[in-house]
């Protein structure tokens, strides 16, 4: 699945379901003005590379706003994650962009059970699958540990791989050393 912009090298993409939805909300870099969503074009073929979406099917404009604000809303909930603090505008914000779609259970030849998109329209099929990716996640336990960077014009989503949880950077190395050094700068000016 194609990102845009810049991937901070020292982080592995996040594990199972939620890379997709790290490739979602990282469809958007701020830093270099890239949004792979800004069109419906550009969504539509961002929704087929990534497997969501058929060829030859096209998102409409209600369906391509619906698709980014959807990304907008996991995105507010990712901040919270990073703040380890609750917003309830910002779940109250994902759970209307997904509330449109249905979960069903799809069980396998050795009784392994996933949720699935029971829709059987092409984009709400998509929504459904960001959906069960996010149920999944959530049941694992990993959901809390996909955040978004709170770096000046950075919003990078990355998975939190450390013992304790607290990461805040997508790259210590780029808006960590960036944000203590406007820290710093801003202390002197005092």
């Amino acid at each position: 699945m194609r990102t845009a912009g810049r991937d901070p090298g020292d982080r592995t993409p996040a594990p199972g379901s939620l890379r997709l939805i790290q490739a979602l909300v990282n469809t958007l870099s701020a830093e270099p003005g890239i949004d792979l969503l800004a069109t419906r074009e550009g969504a539509t073929e961002w929704l087929g590379a990534a497997g969501l979406l058929a060829t030859g099917s096209h998102l409409t404009g209600a369906e391509h706003q619906a698709l980014v604000e959807l990304r907008e809303a996991i995105r507010g909930v990712l901040a919270a994650h990073t703040g380890r603090r609750e917003n309830p505008a910002a779940a109250s914000r994902l759970a209307v962009a997904l509330g449109s779609c249905r979960l069903g259970l799809a069980v396998g030849p050795a009784g392994d059970m996933r949720l699935v998109s029971a829709d059987h329209d092409p984009f709400q099929r998509v929504i459904g699958a960001v959906a069960a990716a996010i149920a999944e996640a959530a049941v694992a336990g990993t959901w809390a540990r996909l955040k978004s960077c709170p770096g000046h014009l950075c919003g990078w989503a990355f998975y939190d791989r450390s013992a304790s949880g607290q990461s805040r950077w997508c790259s210590m190395q780029l808006c960590g050393s960036r944000s203590k050094m406007r820290a710093y700068r801003g202390r002197l000016a005092q």
